[in-house]
């Protein structure tokens, strides 16, 4: 009886870490795994990749740049993973010590046991990561999902020294109501068309999205299924009034995200400690469409 109980309980935490993981296939992940690799390969800077074990289950961090440099922190957008940072983290690397960060639950290498849901986790998990990495006086760069989270981080933590945020999905402006429209069937139907459309939907018309990424992207949704559960929204101005980093937002002016651009600058604006640009030629994926001023950008905020 003893035996059959602790097989039994053994079993039963077997399967819920299993129902958490975002690919419960091996196979699948392994090839997801393949594309995240070549996309890697594409930042052409010497990488290494750290796993660092947290109460939501294992993080990947890629870190490159010179050890003693100062220390900025990534976190990606939703779905995409760090390797999105292709156009970025080699610039930005020769003047710092950059760790991108795989969104526990979300695709990439990070490996989910227990689900982020709530604020309070992403400030435990982003806390238990840079407790891990000896890391203080940091400077955080987030995008889309990864600019709500590293804005949610900075607004609850003495640890940011200078934060960017790129196209933060929400914080400043609700959601475009043709967003939901454009995720769902992707994360559902789990069709080649809806991946497609989904990813050039975040493009500009004119600019053409990376055919390797995409690959990756496409695997993520077909063979992965996401397990962050925090819902972003909009931040009150009590919140933001109390924001201590200085904040550098940058913004597509053909951004489709929010519900209105316009109001996303200008609430932004309206902040002592944030300085709001919009970006011309681009939409919700900046940092790879408008690549050299988004470096430059936030290379001269960031060293300034």
């Amino acid at each position: 009886m003893v035996i059959y109980s602790y097989k039994w309980k053994y079993l039963k935490e077997l399967w819920c870490n299993m129902s958490y993981l975002v690919f419960n296939d091996e196979v699948k992940k392994q090839s997801y795994y393949e594309s995240y690799d070549l996309a890697l390969k594409q930042w052409n800077v010497e990488t290494e990749s750290l796993y660092i074990d947290t109460s939501f289950g294992k993080t990947h961090v890629i870190v490159c740049g010179p050890e003693e440099a100062p220390p900025l922190v990534l976190i990606h957008g939703m779905t995409v993973s760090s390797t999105m940072w292709l156009a970025n983290a080699p610039i930005w690397s020769q003047h710092f010590r950059v760790f991108a960060i795989d969104m526990i639950g979300d695709f990439g290498k990070s490996e989910c046991t227990k689900p982020i849901s709530s604020s309070e986790h992403i400030d435990t998990w982003l806390n238990g990561i840079l407790d891990a990495l000896n890391l203080n006086d940091i400077f955080l760069v987030g995008h889309s999902m990864g600019g709500w989270v590293s804005l949610q981080f900075s607004l609850n933590s003495n640890r940011v020294k200078k934060l960017v945020l790129l196209a933060p999905v929400m914080s400043f402006a609700s959601l475009n109501w043709k967003f939901p429209f454009k995720l769902f069937p992707a994360m559902t139907v789990k069709n080649s068309f809806f991946f497609r459309g989904l990813y050039n939907w975040m493009y500009a018309k004119q600019n053409e999205p990376d055919e390797i990424l995409y690959q990756q992207f496409y695997k993520g949704y077909k063979y992965g299924k996401i397990q962050l559960r925090v819902v972003p929204r909009v931040f009150e101005s009590q919140e933001l009034e109390r924001l201590d980093p200085e904040t550098l937002v940058l913004i597509g002016e053909q951004e489709v995200v929010y519900s209105s651009t316009k109001k996303a600058i200008d609430y932004a604006s309206s902040f002592p400690k944030i300085k709001a640009k919009l970006i011309p030629y681009c939409s919700h994926c900046l940092p790879a469409e408008q690549k050299d001023i988004v470096n430059t950008l936030v290379s001269d905020f960031l060293l300034d």
